[in-house]
């Protein structure tokens, strides 16, 4: 069903139990001998995006964009000898195990810099600096946690609570510049290449609001984009790299170097009323008034350094997934050719 809506054939393969009960809308089929084709192999071949455009094309003439058994069976399968299969199977978990325990280090690593934010900039735990434990006479507090070892605290009314000394709430538009994303520009492409290779962000979460690709960078700093509105208002992305934002995003450039993992932290972590305007939308001036904590810029440069040493480890293992990815669509493409092209 909605195979051509959702341009994707929805199949899945029972592997963790021995029985299970099937909606009456989905089909339930098997190999009909493993020493000829593995379910798994048959699994794989059902997931290539080859199969899923082709499915796509031959709803075209259903209404519901569906799909008959008879057409479903009359899918082309290349079945190659039980060993190739068995080969392609093996590279395919080994890739997508490789894969599964990259991204695991990747929400690891983003998971310990959210604590380490939660402790410093909260609970108001962060290491005391070697000048503040000489300026208070004990330096043998140095590094230790601030407030539980009796850091200087002052009472914020606005915040009704108290925060380290030489911390103030102040407004956004203090810290950052806020924009927002116009028109999509002239020079625009689907797909990235050698004349478009800057890409155009937009109020999506899809492919963190990947939108298309152009030849001139509009942001060039680094900075945060907000998406300002419908469902995902509030979708917040760190953008390192050049690119050009489009309507309905809001951009955040911070006015200093070192605010910048901090603000991301902390506006990613902002509650929106999406119902508040008329419109469900954030405007500018909605987010310049918003009022956050500006710590010492000392705390704020070491929360930075180590974030950006956490960030160089993410790009690293992204890269990695990159090429392990592409591995996966050459094994998928090589999965239809002659014998010989599997190896």
């Amino acid at each position: 069903m909605s195979v051509g809506r959702d341009e994707q054939l929805p199949v899945d393969i029972l592997k963790e139990y021995e029985t299970a009960i099937v909606s009456a809308a989905y089909y339930v089929f098997e190999s009909a001998d493993e020493r000829l084709l593995l379910s798994d192999y048959l699994m794989m071949w059902l997931s290539r995006r080859e199969t899923d455009r082709w499915v796509g094309y031959i709803s075209g003439g259903d209404v519901r964009g569906g799909i008959s058994w008879e057409q479903f069976c009359e899918l082309p399968i290349f079945i190659p000898p039980i060993e190739q299969q068995m080969y392609v199977v093996q590279t395919n978990k080994s890739i997508t195990s490789r894969i599964r325990l990259t991204d695991n280090l990747v929400h690891k690593s983003a998971e310990t810099l959210q604590a380490i934010y939660k402790r410093w900039f909260i609970e108001f735990e962060f290491p005391i600096s070697s000048e503040y434990a000489s300026f208070i006479g004990k330096p043998e507090l140095v590094g230790t946690p601030y407030k539980s070892n009796g850091g200087e605290m002052v009472y914020c009314e606005d915040l009704e609570q108290e925060i380290p000394k030489g911390w103030r709430y102040a407004r956004l538009d203090e810290m950052a510049t806020i924009n927002a994303g116009g028109d999509v520009p002239e020079v625009f492409s689907e797909v990235v290449s050698e004349e478009c290779s800057i890409p155009i962000y937009s109020n999506s979460t899809e492919k963190e609001g990947i939108f298309g690709y152009t030849d001139k960078a509009k942001i060039t700093k680094k900075c945060i984009t907000i998406s300002a509105r419908g469902a995902i208002i509030g979708y917040t992305v760190l953008r390192l790299k050049p690119f050009f934002p489009i309507v309905r995003l809001i951009i955040v450039t911070p006015k200093e170097g070192c605010f910048l993992y901090y603000l991301y932290e902390s506006i990613k972590n902002l509650k929106y009323d999406s119902g508040a305007s008329a419109q469900g939308q954030l405007t500018i001036p909605e987010v310049s008034a918003i009022r956050l904590l500006e710590p010492d810029q000392s705390i704020m440069k070491k929360f930075q350094n180590m974030a950006l040493a956490m960030g160089s480890f993410t790009e690293v293992i992204k890269s990695q997934n990159k090429v392990l990815t592409d591995l996966l669509t050459i094994l998928s493409a090589k999965m239809s050719g002659r014998r010989n092209e599997i190896h």
